[in-house]
């Protein structure tokens, strides 16, 4: 199964690396508002980055809240759903769409548009 979610960060990312991530997992929100808002965790909100998760094997609420992460990845869960958001933990099931700079409001009123 894809789905399109969304990842927040301070720089773009093409590709996604496990060395990279504080527990070896990613996360993601299907809804990209949430990250823009700041309610979704995301450290910083500089690039939305939009990408394909491919998932066959999920683990829900009751199985992400029974078992560690790592536990779940030796059941051979490959994600986490829990609600909008998502946990992948292998970077060959996210490909990334695009990323995008975010213009904060700050930006737009004193005239500094990135490029």
């Amino acid at each position: 199964m894809d789905i399109i979610a969304y990842h927040g960060g301070d720089a773009p990312i093409r590709r996604f690396a496990r060395s990279r991530s504080a527990q070896g997992v990613f996360w993601f929100s299907e809804d990209k508002d949430r990250i823009l808002a700041g309610e979704s965790g995301a450290s910083s909100v500089k690039y939305l980055m939009e990408a394909r998760l491919t998932v066959d094997k999920v683990a829900g609420r009751d199985e992400y809240e029974r078992y560690g992460l790592g536990e779940l990845r030796g059941l051979g869960y490959d994600s986490v759903r829990l609600e909008d958001s998502w946990i992948v933990f292998d970077t060959k099931r996210i490909k990334v769409i695009r990323a995008v700079r975010v213009v904060s409001a700050a930006d737009m009123m004193s005239g500094r548009v990135p490029g």
